[in-house]
C-alpha cells in the first residue's frame, strides 16, 4: 500500500467514524482518492498529504484531534476538502470546490473539473454511502432486502429489535 493511499484511508477513517476495514469493504477508497487529488490538484494534494503526516504521526487520542482541529478544521483550503470528502463517504455525492475555493487556494481550476458542480462519481459510491449503514438500512431500488422487509426494524450493531439492555 502506497505511503499516499495509507494516509487517505487513515485521514477518512478520521473522518468517518467508521474503520479502515468497513472503508476498505465499500470498494471505494483508490476511486475516492484518485476524485479528490483530481479536483484538488498537485499543489493542494501535496499540501493536504504534508498536513496527513504531521496530524497522523500522533496516536488515536487527544493530540491527533487537536493536530486535526489546528491544520485541517482551521484551514480554509483542507476544511473544503475534508467536508467534501465527508459528504463523498456519507452521502455518495462530491461537490467540486469553488471558483473561490481554488483562488483562496492559489491554484488553477484543474482541466475537466466544473468548480461548484455536484455529481456522483459512480453507482458504486449510491450503493456503498455511509449514510444508510448509519441507519441500518439499505439505499433504494440498490440492494434487494427481500419480500416484505420494509416490516421489520432495522438491526443496529449487536442489540436485536424486540430486545431491551438491562438497567
Amino acid at each position: 500500500m502506497s505511503a499516499r493511499r495509507k494516509a487517505f484511508l487513515a485521514f477518512s477513517t478520521e473522518l468517518t467514524g467508521y474503520d479502515e476495514a468497513d472503508l476498505e469493504g465499500t470498494g471505494l477508497v483508490d476511486d475516492y482518492q484518485a476524485l479528490v487529488e483530481r479536483q484538488a490538484g498537485p499543489e493542494v494534494t501535496a499540501q493536504l498529504y504534508a498536513t496527513l503526516r504531521r496530524v497522523l504521526r500522533h496516536r488515536p487520542g487527544p493530540a491527533r484531534d487537536e493536530a486535526m482541529r489546528l491544520d485541517i478544521l482551521a484551514s480554509p483550503i483542507l476544511w473544503g476538502l475534508s467536508s467534501a470528502l465527508i459528504v463523498l463517504w456519507y452521502q455518495g455525492s462530491w461537490t467540486s470546490p469553488s471558483t473561490q475555493w481554488y483562488a483562496l487556494s492559489g491554484t488553477a481550476v484543474p482541466k475537466g473539473v466544473t468548480p461548484g458542480a455536484t455529481f456522483v462519481p459512480s453507482a458504486d459510491a449510491y450503493t456503498q454511502q455511509l449514510s444508510y449503514r448509519g441507519a441500518g438500512a439499505h439505499p433504494p431500488g440498490a440492494n434487494p432486502t427481500g419480500f416484505a422487509s420494509w416490516s421489520i426494524p432495522p438491526v443496529f450493531g449487536d442489540r436485536q429489535p424486540g430486545t431491551e439492555e438491562a438497567s
